[in-house]
């Protein structure tokens, strides 16, 4: 992966952020959506995924994506959660 690939995740990535937030503003809700919480937690995750693939620690890199693939699956099952089990 290059320099030009992490600029261009990290990009998409806060446009679909703020894209979600301008929907969440457009709606008038007063409380924060699961979705945007999950896209804000996403973005986050990447800047730091990023910043650990470019400074060449690969070993602490793996470590790292280990825990986040294991959040990714408890987002997910919480997002599945969430809309099968609606209140």
């Amino acid at each position: 992966m290059n320099t030009l690939t992490g600029y261009v995740i990290v990009a998409a990535a806060l446009l679909l952020l703020l894209a979600a937030f301008a929907f969440w503003r457009r709606r008038g809700s007063t409380r924060l959506p699961l979705s945007l919480y999950i896209i804000g937690v996403t973005v986050v995750w990447a800047v730091l995924l990023a910043v650990l693939w470019f400074s060449g620690n690969m070993a602490r890199f793996q470590t790292y994506a280990l825990v986040f693939s294991g959040f990714a699956l408890g987002m997910l099952a919480m997002y599945i959660a969430v809309h099968v089990y609606k209140s």
